[in-house]
């Protein structure tokens, strides 16, 4: 009992104390860097990494006698993953440099891309009809028929299938031939083959987009490898294979990434309202609308005349630091897993962010104090010392714990081969879970703050998704307490869950755009954020807290997200 009072007792006050919060980000990282000068020193940066995985070296962390003798603290680790206000003011000046170079000159001038949606405003509310929603990402395909009317909630009839291997890895008739067959199914069941519906295409890979309906594939990622796509206008690839098919009359009129999708989506829920629509899932985007006359490298590809005042531009913010200007940001775990990962010093942001690292960066964290000796009596297991054996949902099943049940804390470590617990334990491995997740909503925090401070409404609406940011019991709240330190006066927000904007939104789209073929100009009466209030302040989407402590349903939400 002594020895879980002093333990908890130095959380609290490892926690609290001024000096934790006052120290500046350097000042520590030259403390943790003393602490482990041989880690830093075997661990290449991002510029020196070799391309593939067999010329990487093999980096791992020192075992435990090098550990003792280094006489690490608790503190001393745990302190890398703290971000001061002034480091991450001087990460949103430097994302904000890197955007304005995005938008003069793409990927050519910066590591955040600035892409060109071409989708020229939100739904206002007056949208009405069927529409088809295309969904490809990762290897699932979804096919959406949704129904709209105005001023009632859309409803959907869906079909998912996963992409058969033959089709990822052949060619791009087999695929797209594969695609339009499921729509044309999935059609003529529902009994709208033959109706002209328009179909908004939701292609979530890196393209180079020349207008609404036109973009070019880059180059193929999540296990995609099919010849004749890179290169190739994706729309023009799927209308022809409709053409081939035969039997079913519809127009493929938007192609959308999922992040845009989800800006649209929430605007949509918020009757109209949508400053910056966010994921923050295995990777982390924005979304946001910029005025037509920054655009100068988007609009200077663009296959036909663009004549709208402003356009909602995919960020692509992941790769923010690919080029090392966010150095300042990593510790010395985050330089482990970006060396160890399929394509090191790419898309760095997305390491230090998202949940696809997540789970691992505790696991270092985990692996670093047992060896020290500071946590599971210096035992640890075999499989707490293989890669990539925690998950990033173990780290939302718990913190869902119910105060001193440690129900799925016992369990995980069950899982993870660790019989010789104490409760000291159960507290030490839920702090490592939540100073490690708190980095990450801290910095989507102020990516999410720079973006508000450049569109400057008095009052804007922040439409999120992604499983990272809805099934984290506490993401919401921590991202929302940052952004009120790092919002400039003045700036009012609200940040609503939305969901499912790869379908909806890509629906939503089609929709907009099926009015601008028409000439229907968008509705000028839309609601202002004073008169959604009633609806920004409901449990949009929000896990209610008696599920959040149901590790059965943590676990099967975060399956299968993006």
């Amino acid at each position: 009992m002594l020895g879980t009072l002093y333990w908890a007792e130095k959380l609290h006050q490892w926690r609290r104390s001024d000096s934790f919060d006052k120290t500046d980000r350097a000042d520590r990282a030259d403390r943790a860097d003393s602490i482990d000068r041989n880690l830093y020193s075997s661990s290449p940066t991002h510029s020196s990494v070799p391309s593939t995985p067999e010329q990487r070296p093999s980096i791992s962390l020192p075992r435990r006698e090098n550990e003792r003798r280094k006489s690490i603290t608790l503190e001393s680790v745990m302190t890398e993953f703290h971000l001061s206000k002034n480091t991450l003011r001087r990460m949103m000046d430097d994302m904000n440099k890197a955007m304005d170079k995005g938008l003069e000159g793409g990927l050519a001038k910066s590591n955040i891309a600035m892409l060109p949606s071409f989708v020229p405003h939100l739904p206002d509310g007056t949208e009405r009809g069927k529409y088809v929603a295309m969904d490809l990402g990762g290897t699932n395909l979804r096919v959406m028929l949704m129904e709209i009317v105005p001023d009632e909630t859309p409803t959907a009839t869906q079909f998912n299938t996963r992409i058969p291997n033959w089709a990822m890895h052949g060619t791009a008739v087999q695929l797209f031939d594969f695609i339009a067959k499921c729509m044309a199914e999935f059609l003529e069941e529902k009994g709208v083959a033959q109706d002209g519906l328009k179909v908004g295409f939701t292609f979530s890979y890196p393209c180079e987009q020349t207008s609404l309906r036109s973009a070019k594939l880059l180059r193929w990622t999540k296990g995609f490898d099919a010849s004749g796509v890179e290169g190739e206008d994706v729309v023009r690839l799927l209308e022809e294979a409709i053409q081939r098919h035969g039997g079913i009359k519809v127009e493929v009129v938007a192609l959308i990434n999922d992040t845009v999708g989800t800006m649209v989506a929430a605007a949509h829920e918020a009757k109209g309202v949508c400053h910056l629509g966010v994921i923050i899932a295995t990777g982390t985007n924005a979304s946001y609308m910029e005025h037509s006359k920054k655009i100068s490298y988007g609009l200077a590809s663009a296959s036909e005349p663009y004549p709208y005042d402003k356009m909602i531009i995919d960020t692509e913010w992941g790769g923010f630091g690919d080029k090392g200007e966010g150095e300042y940001l990593k510790t010395q775990y985050d330089r482990i897993i970006d060396a160890r990962s399929e394509h090191p010093g790419v898309m760095a942001f997305d390491k230090l962010v998202a949940g696809k690292c997540m789970g691992e960066l505790v696991r270092l964290v985990l692996e670093k104090l047992t060896n020290a000796g500071i946590l599971f009596d210096g035992e640890g297991s075999d499989r707490l010392f293989e890669p990539d054996t925690f998950p990033t949902k173990y780290i939302s099943e718990i913190l869902s714990d119910e105060s001193g049940s440690y129900v799925n804390t016992r369990q995980i470590m069950g899982e993870l081969g660790i019989d010789h617990h104490t409760f000291q334990d159960m507290l030490l491995l839920r702090e490592v879970c939540t100073v490690v997740s708190r980095r990450s909503a801290n910095l989507g925090a102020a990516a999410i703050a720079s973006v508000l401070n450049r569109i400057r409404e008095p009052k804007m609406i922040v439409g999120v998704d992604g499983s990272t940011y809805k099934y984290h019991p506490f993401y919401h709240f921590w991202v929302t307490e940052k952004l009120r330190d790092l919002v400039d006066p003045g700036l009012e927000f609200q940040l609503i869950l939305t969901g499912d904007g790869s379908g909806k939104g890509a629906a939503l789209v089609a929709a907009i755009a099926d009015k601008i073929a028409k000439g229907v100009p968008p509705s000028t009466t839309t609601h202002t954020p004073d008169g959604v209030n009633k609806l920004l302040n409901k449990q949009n989407g929000i896990v209610p807290p008696n599920k959040r402590n149901s590790r059965r349903f943590v676990s099967e939400s975060l399956t299968g997200q993006n």
